[in-house]
């Protein structure tokens, strides 16, 4: 495989440095390519935000075997730029690979029998004759068979009888059609509120501690931490937190300034809030 040039090598870099300033908060000039991302502080959870977040930006999905190989920064830098060149190939030769169209057979064309239209036609007629001369004599013998039996009988065409009685239609009963019942409608039920959990209460001043939970409906979302010292109000912390599935989340952050802080989530989008937490700094 070519090796990728340097302006991709360095757009990869750029990113990365980015994302780990946000996922563990270290300095942008300690992301050089000998780093190790241990040294940098990057832990088993740390590497996979890192991976969610450095894969959408150049459109590529990094596996889990790739992810656990990475040591250093340069192992990052060349894994990423490799995998974004793959895409880019496998999705060139897909596009060359793409089937012509097949041309559809023209249907065959049944042949047509002559038919023998002059045989065919004098027996037709032959018959059809023969039958209307059978027809027109027994109508004859049916017409005088019963002229002489009315004149036997003495009978007239007006003391018949009605050859049928009228008929009296019966009612008809109409049917209730009936009224559909309404289905009861489900009620929604809402997402359950975000929570917030740290495992100190007290840390010493510079020491990393874990903040986690969960934030339902917020999967995919950026979440702000803000802090909170007593008598003041809420203010961003430069550290952020995207929601996972089911919205569970999770990040570390350190302080150096003492005394009680509150800290907790937020979703700017749509200003929801954790419950806060008081931690003791020193």
């Amino acid at each position: 495989m070519p090796k990728p040039d340097d302006s991709r090598l360095d757009a990869v870099r750029s990113e990365l440095t980015d994302v780990l300033v946000q996922v563990v908060g270290c300095a942008p000039e300690d992301v050089v390519d000998n780093a190790t991302l241990r040294k940098l502080g990057v832990d088993s959870l740390a590497m996979v935000e890192m991976a969610d977040e450095l894969g959408p930006r150049f459109d590529v999905f990094i596996p889990d075997d790739t992810v656990n190989g990475l040591r250093t920064v340069a192992d990052t830098v060349a894994a990423v730029a490799h995998l974004e060149d793959d895409a880019a190939h496998s999705s060139k030769d897909h596009q060359e690979a793409a089937p012509s169209p097949v041309a559809e057979p023209e249907a065959a064309t049944e042949p047509t029998v002559p038919l023998d239209a002059d045989g065919r036609m004098s027996a037709m007629k032959r018959l059809a004759l023969w039958f209307a001369a059978v027809g027109a004599v027994v109508g004859i013998l049916f017409g005088f068979g019963g002229s002489y039996l009315v004149s036997a009988t003495g009978l007239r065409p007006s003391t018949l009888p009605p050859l049928t009685l009228p008929t009296t239609p019966a009612p008809t009963t109409a049917t209730p059609t009936p009224t559909p019942t309404p289905e009861p409608s489900e009620e929604e039920t809402p997402d359950p509120d975000p929570t917030l959990t740290i495992a100190n209460t007290q840390v010493s001043p510079g020491e990393r501690f874990t903040l986690e939970g969960r934030f339902p409906g917020m999967q995919g979302e950026t979440l702000q931490v803000e802090v909170k010292a007593p008598g003041e109000k809420w203010d961003a912390f430069p550290v952020t937190a995207r929601a996972r599935g089911n919205g569970v989340y999770r990040t570390q952050i350190y302080t150096t300034r003492t005394g009680e802080r509150e800290f907790r989530m937020a979703h700017l989008g749509s200003n929801k809030t954790t419950p806060a937490v008081s931690v003791r700094i020193g």
